[in-house]
């Protein structure tokens, strides 16, 4: 035991500091979940359960009890400053990069953070269609599990939006994140736990997850104008990608549809890995000038207030040292590295091989 938290710490120490200034050289390349075979998803899936069996890196942040578990919590207490937020995007793609190499570098995973792209799935004629939770995402031996069961009702003060269409709310029974075998204890009190809990809401997940809404943030003509389309506006009143999956998802009552514990949920990673493929595929439009561009306010929804610079600096807590944006921006620089996978790309690198 003590040789396993010696290890970990040191492998703590290499995702930080000196050793992220290190040249990229053969990312991964990020593929959508479906591209996987059903023996790299089983990879996959077993380094998340590795990570929660690993040891809290936080000092028991929120009540963390294991390595997954400090992602959770390190989301939950910067919440109110990463939301809404110049940075937003790129805070989420750090902590989501993050979550990458401790994968890989921790529990051995040799593949890359995979994606979800709901809006392959997206109705987008029939807000009230349940195929979307019929696809591969959801297999509860190659995928995530399914909704939570049984439907429970919620209070007004728990949907404080009043949000309808609600189909679940229980714990997640099936998949490898099931109760009984998966457990979340940050934001409960100390010693107790709780299952993963997901709240289905298929009008949002259609309504906010269809690819023309992707498309309509994917044109914006500059980063400001990227990011707030990106989030859009803090209520249900007009649609917005990053919505769709949290409460596409959780809704009311799942642990994906809390804006501070999503991460307690293995889902979080793959939606954010899909916005952050968002931001690249808008970058691509416009190289190297989107390498050093950034904008929108450094405090939540104060578009008239400072803005946040190249220079700006992030921290994820304990996971990792601080970034600016600037270095955020390159996927693959002295921060970050990895790439987003197609068969042209690929191609090329046989060709260089």
């Amino acid at each position: 035991m003590h040789i396993s938290k010696f290890l970990l710490s040191f492998g703590v120490l290499l995702l930080t500091g000196e050793s992220l200034a290190a040249q990229c050289k053969n990312p991964p390349q990020r593929k959508e979940w479906r591209q996987l075979s059903k023996s790299e998803r089983l990879d996959y899936l077993n380094a998340v359960t590795c990570l929660a069996n690993k040891p809290d890196v936080t000092g028991g942040l929120q009540n963390a009890t294991n390595l997954f578990q400090s992602f959770q919590a390190t989301h939950s207490d910067q919440n109110s400053a990463i939301h809404w937020v110049g940075h937003f995007a790129l805070w989420h793609r750090y902590f989501t990069a993050t979550y990458e190499r401790y994968l890989r570098e921790v529990c051995g995973y040799k593949g890359a953070q995979p994606y979800w792209n709901w809006a392959l799935d997206a109705s987008s004629t029939d807000n009230s269609s349940m195929a979307i939770y019929e696809t591969e995402i959801f297999d509860s031996d190659y995928g995530f599990g399914g909704n939570g069961k049984p439907f429970r009702e919620a209070t007004a003060a728990e949907n404080s939006f009043n949000l309808t269409g609600r189909t679940g709310g229980g714990c997640v029974q099936d998949g490898p994140f099931r109760k009984g075998k998966f457990f979340l204890n940050v934001g409960e009190p100390k010693g107790q736990s709780d299952c993963l809990r997901r709240d289905w809401i298929p009008w949002i997940m259609n309504y906010f997850g269809r690819q023309t809404l992707v498309d309509h943030v994917e044109s914006q003509s500059d980063y400001t104008s990227f990011a707030r389309a990106l989030e859009n506006i803090p209520n249900f009143s007009q649609p917005n990608i990053h919505g769709s999956g949290h409460f596409g998802v959780g809704g009311v009552l799942g642990t994906l549809g809390n804006s501070a514990h999503s991460p307690g949920d293995p889902l979080f990673f793959l939606h954010h890995c899909n916005l952050d493929r968002v931001l690249w595929n808008w970058q691509q439009k416009d190289l190297p000038a989107r390498l050093h561009e950034v904008g929108g306010p450094i405090e939540p929804l104060d578009y008239s207030g400072q803005n946040v610079t190249l220079d700006f600096k992030v921290n994820i807590g304990k996971l990792a040292g601080n970034a600016t944006l600037e270095q955020l921006l390159n996927t693959q620089g002295d921060v970050l590295c990895y790439n987003y996978y197609s068969p042209q790309l690929a191609a090329s690198q046989d060709v260089g091989n």
